[in-house]
Order: structure tokens, then C-alpha cells, then sequence
């Protein structure tokens, strides 16, 4: 087998990473296609920032609609460095406890 014949198979060297949601866009009369303000600005925001409608089923009362998109996988959260621990400045109590006095 030629050693090139390893490049033609059909699996790419990274996994594709994919962000799926599914949105409940809630309509203004029950029964029709007519979406809400807020609904329908949240739709042309999903749209506008890279989301593709995939699905979309209807009920009476809003429409579920399956949002997918595709790209680099985002990048691991990166948490603060730890810092010194910070002690109590409390000077101790004069009676030598916690509580009442002795």
C-alpha cells in the first residue's frame, strides 16, 4: 500500500467542534407564525452572530427551533493564580477565649 493512499481517508486530523441550542420563540397569538419583539430580536441576534436554524417544530404556543454552529473549540477558562492567603489581623482577646469571660 503507497504511503500517500493514508491522506485520501475521509477522517480529518481534529475533531469538528459543534455548539448546538434549542430556543422556545414564543408567538403573539397562539396558532400563527407571528413572533413577539422580544422573540424575534432574539432570532435576528442568533443569526447575526453565526447560528444557523437547523429544525424548527410549532406548537400552538411558541415555535422550538434548533440553533447549530461550527468552529474552532473555544479556549479553556483560565483561572486567576492564586495569591497568599490572607490572615485574620485580629488582635486575640484579653480573656484568652472565645465566649464569656473567665
Amino acid at each position: 500500500m503507497p504511503a500517500h493512499s493514508c491522506r485520501l481517508l475521509p477522517s480529518p486530523a481534529m475533531s469538528d467542534y459543534r455548539e448546538v441550542i434549542h430556543e422556545r420563540l414564543y408567538v403573539r397569538v397562539p396558532g400563527t407564525d407571528k413572533l413577539r419583539k422580544t422573540a424575534a430580536a432574539r432570532l435576528q441576534h442568533l443569526l447575526a452572530n453565526g447560528w444557523r436554524e437547523t429544525e424548527r417544530s410549532q406548537t400552538a404556543d411558541y415555535v422550538k427551533v434548533r440553533f447549530e454552529r461550527t468552529g474552532h473549540a473555544p479556549m479553556k477558562a483560565r483561572l486567576p493564580k492564586k495569591g497568599p492567603e490572607i490572615r485574620d489581623q485580629r488582635r486575640p482577646r484579653r480573656d484568652g477565649g472565645p465566649g464569656g469571660r473567665r
